[in-house]
């Protein structure tokens, strides 16, 4: 008889044993993932050390949609389209990975900080600069 095999196992035990499942027991654990089974799958998603606090970026998220709406009120012009575009590629890296990268936020803020601009002169332009300055130190 095997092992797999054995008569005093009830029979939800004995089918675990057969599929390779079985108990996993953490006492304590601080970052990281555990996955069992043939096809499990861990997958950890920690902020790097350093990396902006969860409100922080909530709150540039928060400024970054409201530009969007005051973006609306402008003539779309290649200025306009540039800061569009930045936003999109700051939220799509924040949805995937939690953090925008440094490059794009310095790009959206040289956008805001050139005063002599229409998307500058948006009350919202200031909130987004500000957060910006937060995440980036």
């Amino acid at each position: 008889m095997s092992r797999s095999e054995q008569p005093d196992q009830p029979e939800s035990r004995r089918e675990e044993r057969l599929a390779g499942g079985g108990d996993v027991h953490i006492g304590a654990m601080t970052g990281g993932a555990v996955a069992t089974g043939s096809h499990g799958r861990a997958v950890h998603r920690a902020a790097p050390a350093g990396s902006p606090s969860e409100d922080v970026t909530r709150e540039l998220v928060a400024a970054l949609a409201m530009l969007n709406e005051h973006l609306r009120l402008l003539t779309p012009t290649e200025e306009t389209a540039g800061v569009r575009s930045e936003i999109e590629t700051i939220r799509a890296d924040i949805d995937r990975s939690g953090a925008a990268p440094a490059s794009s936020l310095e790009r959206l803020r040289a956008y805001l900080e050139v005063g002599t601009t229409a998307v500058s002169g948006l009350a919202s332009a200031l909130p987004v600069v500000q957060a910006i300055e937060r995440v980036l130190g």
